[in-house]
């Protein structure tokens, strides 16, 4: 989403000589200084850390250890590391594939790993530096959850990859890994939702499923026992690519067949007309991509438009527009007439949505750099969406790294931003106009708080509410959560990201206070 300016059983480590004295003086358990104090300043910083031995190394692990140091390391976003470290190393469609697949799954079941590596090891991996921690998690995910990836080739891999810049741990990492494959036999597998018995507790299901305890007390207490065992299952399960076609300009049919001369999958949404679900196609070379014909865009998000639906020749107001997919969507909706101010607080961020205007062609999207707070000041619109930044606990799938990074006290400062926002909005629509309210999150606060919150205040009382799932494709009605203000999907309901959409209508007779453009 785009912002405006987001006590364990101790076994030896197998290692046998290296003790713990040892280990803080030479290979990174933090002693006088913080392993987070070494993070990388740079990509070029990791390129060279990771040089020399690491050469012998396939490229997908290679690749993965990149990918997650930087994500360890940097806080960088692991669906945009992927791209640059897999587009450096020029790794093929297969190397890509191990190498995104060891990213995500070790980012989802990092909690998970670290309790059987601290099973076999008397160091915490927490006093581990960086690269050791990075490498073991990465080793231990494939060993018990990947059966194609060879054991022996597993762990070669490892130990070169520390060998490469923390060459006194490799004796440890060896030893750790060495143990823990012994187990492979009869290895402690993560189990499908459906095969336990009920974990009886938020605190349970959090271990099963590598989750943090308070996000799951918070998702038992307002979903109930039964949706969130759901949740915490599909949010450790691989993201679908959904493309969205550009009905404005071409055909289903057209894309459908240009995935399948590329070699790829395809079939239509079973749910959401002008979808397409795709495997096995780099989106980014397909022909109809290119000339615009199609985007990607989940499932879920495409509902945006169909919440708002826009009339042609009219002026919307899309807040937060980055990287300009929603944006599109409701260009596409007008058939390119009218205009589309797409908003944005970060410079850095506006070439982004002109890109994605440009090839699609559509020349009704205007983007502007601005703080959505200012909205009134950009004239009366028709129509708003406020696509407010949140915790993106709806993306827990294609962002796992969020697990670990959100913290209960990120959700009150959101909270404020998202009810300002959605008040600025307000200010900026005619009587008669549509507001809608939509994140990518599965947490109440952020949603029905935030609406309840704003028709409580002074630009709330001229709006009323509307159900979003009345404009929707039929099926989603049944399928997703009606709430108190709105509609909740989760991933589990069709298969798209978890998402919050609220539709809210200025009563005729509202003031709006937005500056009318001649």
């Amino acid at each position: 989403m785009a912002a405006p300016g987001s006590a364990r059983r101790q076994e030896s480590d197998g290692g046998g000589s290296v003790g713990a004295g040892k280990a803080h003086r030479n290979w990174g358990v933090p002693g006088d200084v913080s392993p987070d104090a070494r993070a990388t300043n740079s990509v070029g910083d990791l390129q060279r850390r990771v040089s020399g031995r690491a050469g012998a190394v396939s490229p997908a692990r290679r690749g993965a250890f990149e990918v997650l140091l930087l994500v360890e390391e940097r806080r960088a976003y692991s669906h945009i590391a992927l791209r640059q470290v897999l587009n450096r190393l020029g790794a093929d469609r297969r190397d890509s594939a191990l190498a995104t697949e060891i990213v995500q799954g070790t980012l989802r079941w990092q909690q998970w790993l670290d309790e059987q590596i601290n099973a076999k090891s008397r160091i915490p991996i927490t006093r581990l530096d960086a690269v050791v921690r990075v490498t073991l998690r990465m080793a231990v995910y494939q060993l018990y959850k990947l059966r194609h990836c060879a054991p022996h080739a597993v762990v070669h891999d490892a130990v070169e990859l520390v060998k490469g810049t923390q060459p006194r741990a490799a004796s440890y990492v060896n030893g750790v890994l060495r143990a823990l494959e012994r187990q492979q036999e009869t290895p402690p597998q993560p189990r499908a939702a459906e095969s336990w018995e009920d974990p009886g507790n938020p605190e349970e299901l959090a271990r099963r499923t590598s989750h943090p305890t308070w996000m799951v007390e918070r998702w038992w207490s307002w979903l109930g026992p039964e949706a969130t065992i759901a949740l915490c299952q599909s949010n450790n399960e691989p993201p679908p690519l959904a493309l969205r076609v550009n009905l404005w300009r071409s055909s289903v049919a057209e894309v459908m067949e240009s995935v399948r001369e590329a070699g790829g999958e395809g079939r239509p949404s079973p749910v959401i007309p002008g979808v397409l679900r795709v495997s096995g196609v780099d989106v980014s070379r397909l022909s109809t991509f290119q000339s615009g014909a199609c985007s990607v865009q989940d499932e879920s998000a495409t509902l945006a438009a169909w919440t708002l639906q826009p009339e042609p020749g009219g002026e919307v107001l899309d807040l937060c527009a980055a990287p300009g997919g929603k944006s599109a969507h409701l260009a596409e909706w007008m058939k390119g007439t009218g205009r589309v101010t797409a908003v944005d607080i970060h410079p850095h961020k506006i070439p982004l949505i002109e890109q994605t205007a440009r090839r699609l062609g559509l020349p009704n999207v205007h983007p502007v750099c601005a703080d959505g707070r200012d909205a009134p000041s950009l004239g009366i619109f028709d129509a708003a969406l406020v696509d407010a930044p949140c915790s993106g606990l709806g993306v827990l799938r294609r962002r796992p790294e969020l697990k670990w990074r959100r913290r209960p006290e990120d959700i009150q400062d959101l909270v404020k931003l998202q009810g300002e926002l959605l008040a600025a909005a307000a200010r900026a629509v005619r009587p008669d106009g549509i507001l809608v309210y939509a994140t990518c999150t599965v947490c109440e606060a952020e949603n029905d708080g935030v609406v309840e919150a704003f028709l409580a205040g002074p630009e709330g009382r001229d709006f009323d509410l509307e159900d979003p799932a009345a404009l929707w494709p039929d099926a989603l009605g049944q399928m997703t959560l009606s709430t108190r203000f709105g509609r909740q999907i989760l991933p589990f309901h069709f298969g798209g990201d978890g998402f919050y959409y609220a539709r809210l209508r200025r009563k005729p007779s509202g003031a709006q206070r937005g500056i009318r453009r001649d």
